[in-house]
């Protein structure tokens, strides 16, 4: 049940070690003459002596930094290491479960496999239809439809989860329980038990659920602190790959703060290179304390197994959306109406940013939170609450953790000037944002021409262009008909279609863009090594593309 990034082929080839030859090392007697023997013998008695005579010493080495002798001290007493990770595995593998799934899908079929094709009720099947007598008339009055028979089809799918009370509450992920008409959770020790659904989310991809029988005395598993991880840090993965339930492998925390796959997703992934597989979803991800620090969620592999990179769902946000979902079922989250994008060089010199770290803002919608504060497109967003920003994926993990309804200040970077704004946080609405299209900005139309710069071919939006490439009524830009295939910057992600609405260069401000002249009229004068940003609108979102010339 675990998430398979991109699939392909592969082969593992091992190659066995090849012993030495027997004798192979021994040295011919009859090379050495017998002076050489007698010189040689000499010099071993000499060295020999001097051996027993002095005091070990460690070798002679350029000083090692204080940092690598603290680890070297550390590594001298491996007395514990030896069993320190059966011991987890001992303490810990009762606690992870696996958690069986079953989808149900129900076909109703006819007995008469004819008689959707030939449902002329005066005919009781298509021979009599075609070979009938001529002056026989038509039955009436029978059935007009055979009897229908039900199929049930049972579809079953193994992950894992991790025990976290005593009395039955099971931590897992969204994607393994999603769709199941009956859960069955397996224990350790043999036991078998009917299980429910408690509350998923799946922009986490998380999932509690619950032993339906009345139980205590369940193991229960020690939630640890991710935030003291490091790479580097032991990580063992335990759950249940392929069936084989209780399977423990080791490895280490190999990267943090990772962002995989969907952005809209609430994510903070833990990597790993302990070895995680198909049915290894919701297992427990443990530190050398015994202590869950994440629920194994997914996979990078070419092939469907593992090829060494694995993720996991932060603890602390696990533990939180889990609360949530015990207490009511479902997980609030803050909401603040915007569509950003992370900074690179280009933008912040074309900013004149500095050394500030922040977000950008591509899009404002209109009525939402943001807008309402005055935050506005070509923003950036320094810190929100006091608290720095450095990510979008950061940014939209800290304001998913503000409760609705919090007043917030946010400082944004505008014209060379920090402002501080206040923003009241709104509750994230699914159905709301699924239909956030307009933005806080656009006008009216242009007029028409086409012609080759910056490495991209522009034309001017006419009616024809607007419906052709399904450009929304009041927006205005121009349009990229073409891009320049010797591009190898960020304007080689432009594409066909794409409308772009403003430029900034150097120590000037944000420009909007309606004709090609006069976007010409405003590159003129730029010089090899000027960084340009433009704001480019695809479809209902808007992004910025920075580059240097």
């Amino acid at each position: 049940m675990t998430w398979v990034m991109i699939r392909s082929t592969y082969e593992q080839q091992v190659f066995p070690r090849q012993p030495l030859l027997k004798g192979s090392l021994k040295m011919d007697r009859n090379i050495l003459s017998r002076p050489a023997k007698r010189g040689l013998f000499i010099v071993c008695l000499i060295s020999s002596s001097l051996l027993c005579s002095s005091k070990p010493q460690a070798p002679q080495t350029i000083s090692a930094p204080v940092l690598q002798q603290n680890v070297l001290e550390k590594l001298t007493d491996t007395t514990s290491f030896r069993t320190i990770f059966a011991d987890i595995a001992a303490q810990v593998t009762p606690c992870v479960v696996s958690v069986i799934i079953t989808k149900i899908d129900t076909i109703t079929e006819n007995q008469n496999p004819f008689f959707d094709f030939f449902s002329d009720s005066s005919f009781d099947s298509p021979f009599e239809f075609f070979f009938r007598n001529p002056n026989q008339g038509r039955r009436h009055g029978r059935s007009n439809k055979p009897n229908a028979q039900k199929h049930e089809y049972r579809e079953q799918g193994l992950g894992s989860g991790v025990i976290i009370s005593a009395d039955g509450f099971i931590l897992t992920n969204y994607h393994v329980v999603a769709g199941a008409s009956e859960l069955q959770v397996k224990l350790t020790d043999e036991r078998s038990f009917q299980a429910k659904i408690i509350g998923v989310d799946s922009l986490s991809d998380v999932a509690v659920i619950k032993i339906k029988e009345k139980i205590d005395h369940l193991p229960v598993a020690v939630l640890g602190d991710d935030a003291k991880l490091r790479p580097g840090d032991w990580a063992l993965a335990i759950g249940n790959p392929f069936s084989l339930t209780s399977t423990v492998t080791l490895g280490i925390v190999s990267a943090l703060h990772r962002e995989v796959g969907d952005p809209n997703l609430y994510q903070n992934y833990i990597q790993t290179d302990a070895a995680i597989n198909p049915g290894n979803s919701g297992g427990a991800l443990v530190n050398v304390e015994g202590k869950v620090i994440g629920i194994n969620t997914l996979i990078y592999s070419r092939t469907g197994g593992f090829m060494g990179i694995g993720f996991a769902i932060p603890i602390s946000l696990a533990k939180m959306v889990m609360e949530e979902l015990i207490k009511s079922g479902k997980v609030t989250r803050g909401w603040m109406g915007v569509s950003i994008q992370n900074m690179n060089k280009s933008i912040s010199e074309a900013l004149n940013l500095g050394d500030r770290k922040g977000v950008l803002v591509g899009d404002v919608y209109k009525g939402q939170p943001a807008d309402r504060a005055g935050i506005k497109r070509g923003d950036v967003i320094l810190s929100i609450g006091g608290k720095p920003v450095e990510s979008a994926n950061a940014l939209r993990n800290s304001v998913a953790e503000l409760p609705p309804g919090t007043k917030t200040p946010v400082v944004v970077f505008r014209n060379g000037k920090e402002l501080t704004l206040e923003m009241t946080v709104a509750a994230r609405n699914e159905k709301t944002v699924s239909k956030l299209g307009e933005t806080a900005s656009g006008k009216a139309a242009p007029v028409a021409k086409e012609k080759e710069q910056l490495g991209l071919t522009l034309a001017d939006l006419t009616p024809d262009l607007r419906a052709k490439y399904n450009v929304p009524e009041g927006k205005k830009g121009v349009v990229v008909r073409q891009v320049s295939p010797s591009l190898g910057d960020a304007r080689a992600g432009l594409k066909e279609g794409d409308l772009v609405q403003q430029i900034k260069i150097k120590e000037k401000d944000f420009q909007d863009v309606e004709s090609v002249r006069q976007l010409s009229e405003l590159t003129k004068k730029l010089h090899s090594g000027d960084a340009v940003l433009l704001l480019v609108a695809r479809g209902e979102e808007t992004f910025y593309v920075a580059f240097s010339l």
